[in-house]
């Protein structure tokens, strides 16, 4: 059973009638993806995922509505916020990577919506898109519109697989960017993403990064037991120690990226 605290389901049911009120008929959906979908939601670690389908291109009065409504969100949300995209229902029957979007936010893109910087004219595309449909597909939770079977279609694995190692090369990267003796504060996030990434190549499972970081410890090298639990306790708030031998994450980084490399 899927535990959604209430204060998250205040901000959805927000979502969902404001997203109907500014979309209207052109809404197909609106489809729940990451952590709440997958049952281990943090609020010190999580954000809010979602993703919503649309018959028609969005106009330009239609995109802003949605970002103000968001922004308008910004307070109550957790520390992390929304991410959130919006798609054609065309690009999900006849799939492209990356995906393009109509729609993209995040707390990355948080403050150049606040600064007017965002060029809402800009077709662009999203590699991570992949990896969100697979999960909405497998795991995902109708929030309004039409059920999941009738609107998600299979990605092809090689695209999830693409998908989620584009984030974690970026991880890779930052971990051998930091010391080589002593020790470091565990990167939490870059771990259980390198995780979720083998227990897909080794078993074809797809997970959550909690999931992920599970499947490590009972799968991987002992040697690396130390760095995955650090960074999943640390997810999951059940320790306050999280500094790791960095040599050995270093390790770790290099051996994950061996295996798909293979």
């Amino acid at each position: 059973m899927i535990n959604i605290p209430e204060r998250i389901k205040d901000i959805l049911d927000k979502i969902k009638t404001g997203y109907s009120d500014v979309l209207r008929n052109n809404l197909v959906g609106i489809y729940i993806h990451g952590s709440i979908a997958m049952n281990c939601f943090n609020h010190r670690s999580s954000d809010v995922d979602f993703l919503a389908v649309v018959k028609e291109k969005l106009d330009l009065d239609s995109k802003k509505k949605i970002i103000k409504l968001l922004l308008d969100l910004s307070d109550q949300n957790p520390v992390n916020g929304l991410e959130m995209s919006i798609v054609l229902q065309a690009e999900l029957k006849d799939f492209k990577y990356p995906t393009p979007y109509e729609l993209h936010y995040s707390n990355e893109w948080k403050q150049r919506y606040i600064n007017g910087t965002v060029d809402y004219s800009k077709d662009d595309a999203d590699p991570d898109l992949a990896a969100h449909l697979v999960i909405v597909k497998k795991r995902g939770i109708c929030l309004s519109g039409k059920p999941i079977r009738e609107v998600f279609f299979e990605v092809p694995k090689k695209y999830y697989l693409k998908s989620i190692l584009t984030d974690s090369e970026w991880s890779i990267g930052n971990i051998l960017k930091g010391p080589d003796t002593g020790t470091c504060p565990v990167p939490t996030y870059g771990v259980l993403n390198l995780c979720r990434v083998l227990a897909f190549i080794d078993d074809g499972i797809i997970t959550s990064k909690k999931e992920g970081g599970e499947w490590g410890l009972g799968n991987l090298p002992t040697k690396y037991r130390q760095v995955i639990e650090r960074a999943l306790n640390k997810y999951t708030g059940t320790d306050a120690a999280e500094n790791v031998d960095a040599e050995t994450l270093k390790q770790f980084a290099i051996y994950a990226k061996s295996k798909w490399t293979q």
